[in-house]
């Protein structure tokens, strides 16, 4: 009698052997997920600590703890490498900030002036100066310049979907979206004299443009 008849004794033991090698694939899957992401954390530290132009794709590896060989195998160019590591921050910013910004019962006015907050959270975050570095070498780097006018309508089109969630009324209003433009043109400003004038001192020029900022949006 063949042992599968008797109690299904290799039936079981092949789901077994199955469910093991599932269980490692997908472990498998979970280290290349954190390898990548470690990569694109640490290059966002290295931009922020090295600068663009003395960064090196080895020092960003090192970081990260992963072989030099497995970075160039997920990112083997260095321009997407480093404008996939602000794209990778952005969205857990943002998830974090619409997080913040979705709360039941809360009124249109505070909506507005909780996205508002938000994006200058946002702007102040380090990953904002990181993108500065970028935005000022692809002045002079054509291939980074493609790859930072990709990035910039991707995290135009995540704002628009998130400011979606937050105003779903509005999700349709051109209007409204060039005036949310005009917003965080003025936020990207403001933010980039940071390093100049200091912290306190812009903090208080966003104190005085905030309600006009926020009157702007209710329009």
């Amino acid at each position: 009698m063949d042992s599968r008849d008797r109690g299904g004794g290799v039936d079981s033991r092949d789901r077994g052997a199955a469910r093991a090698r599932t269980r490692a694939r997908r472990t498998q899957t979970e280290r290349r997920e954190a390898s990548r992401a470690a990569l694109l954390d640490a290059a966002v530290d290295c931009l922020i600590e090295d600068g663009y132009t003395r960064l090196t794709t080895r020092r960003v590896a090192e970081r990260a703890g992963v072989s030099q060989g497995t970075q160039m195998h997920y990112f083997p160019t260095k321009t997407s490498f480093l404008t996939e590591a602000i794209r990778h921050v952005s969205r857990r910013l943002a998830d974090e900030a619409l997080a913040r910004t979705v709360v039941p019962n809360r009124g249109e006015s505070a909506r507005r002036e909780a996205i508002l907050d938000e994006l200058w959270r946002v702007h102040n975050e380090p990953v904002f100066h990181a993108m500065l570095e970028l935005w000022i070498a692809a002045r002079t780097d054509e291939e980074l310049r493609e790859e930072m006018r990709e990035l910039d309508r991707d995290l135009s089109r995540l704002l628009l979907e998130s400011t979606a969630e937050v105003f779903p009324d509005r999700a349709g209003d051109a209007d409204f979206r060039v005036r949310l433009e005009m917003a965080l043109a003025l936020i990207r400003g403001l933010a980039m004299t940071r390093a100049v004038l200091g912290a306190r001192a812009v903090q208080s020029r966003w104190r005085a443009m905030r309600g006009h900022l926020a009157a702007l949006l209710e329009l």
